[in-house]
């Protein structure tokens, strides 16, 4: 282990760091050699750090997004009591140093954490940004509220659903992976997701009491759909599900997502549907009442060929 991974790990235990950044995350899903942090600290103390991947895409080196881990980037303590006028400066000096640590690679992309702002620091490195958007509900406390703020068409589809079908808290894994290869071979195209590393964050998530995997079945025991939802202490997140296509419209999906919004309501603040850019799934996810909220990918392409090719 690294020294930098040392001081993460015991850094982790010690902060409320989100899911997707902490140490234990990135040790149990990616071997050692594939992921490393770039830590800011000055006198002891860790300012910020920046976990990554690095991964050969042909003869290519790069920091890229990877399945099932929606956000990576930049993630800052800062001085209690700071005040804003010193804010930018403190996360211009912290970025700084984590940028200077980034091993040299052909190109770099992630996804950052929705509340992260401050990209000018990479901006001013050479770096590109690009907005994308999820949808949020910030207070899932109230879940009656909650579920009055739905769309009157979600609404309709968990109540039709929820009178035909149960839902069940499973540990099968395998039960995804199989309707997956079932609906991306209808669609002729292929699964990107290999078995292992589906079993490996489901089985981290259920090792650590941080994700449940919940099917909707109907009378005769027919899978309609699948949701494997994870959280930390401040979110909870929507992070893969399928819908098996004979029973697109019967609202299962609906009759999960709501069902994983109640039972978060008990171990988080919030919930997060990783929203999509893609326009039919953005708009169904907008029906759920969230917050429309940006966030930043934030890349850059170093190697001359990599750029021709992407251009």
């Amino acid at each position: 282990m690294t020294r930098n991974k040392e001081l993460y790990k015991q850094f982790c235990e010690q902060e409320s760091i989100p899911l997707f950044l902490q140490y234990k995350w990135f040790n149990a899903i990616y071997e050692d050699k594939e992921w490393d942090i770039a830590i800011d600290q000055k006198a002891g103390n860790i300012l910020g750090v920046l976990p990554y991947v690095i991964a050969k895409k042909k003869s290519f080196k790069v920091i890229t997004p990877q399945f099932l881990s929606p956000y990576q980037g930049v993630w800052i303590k800062y001085p209690e009591g700071q005040k804003y006028a010193s804010k930018v400066g403190f996360e211009k000096e912290v970025i700084n140093g984590l940028i200077e640590q980034l091993p040299k690679v052909d190109a770099f992309k992630q996804n950052f954490l929705p509340g992260f702002t401050n990209w000018m620091p990479f901006n001013w490195k050479g770096y590109e940004q690009s907005t994308r958007y999820t949808y949020i509900i910030n207070d899932i406390s109230d879940t009656d509220k909650v579920f009055t703020d739905f769309k009157e068409n979600i609404r309709r589809e968990v109540r039709k659903a929820g009178k035909s079908m149960t839902v069940e808290v499973v540990e099968d894994i395998d039960l995804m992976f199989q309707m997956k290869l079932k609906v991306y071979e209808a669609n002729n195209d292929t699964y990107p997701i290999p078995l292992n590393k589906l079993k490996t964050i489901y089985n981290y998530c259920k090792e650590n009491n941080c994700g449940e995997l919940l099917i909707a079945k109907d009378s005769d025991d027919n899978i309609h759909s699948i949701l494997l939802y994870v959280w930390d202490n401040e979110s909870a997140y929507y992070l893969h599900g399928v819908t098996d296509f004979t029973f697109k419209t019967s609202g299962s999906m609906s009759l999960l997502l709501w069902e994983a919004i109640k039972r978060s309501a008990t171990k988080t603040k919030a919930f997060n549907f990783e929203g999509s850019m893609v326009e039919s799934i953005e708009r169904y996810f907008r029906g759920f009442g969230g917050e429309q909220t940006p966030y930043f990918q934030i890349s850059k392409t170093d190697s001359k060929v990599l750029k021709l090719l992407n251009y």
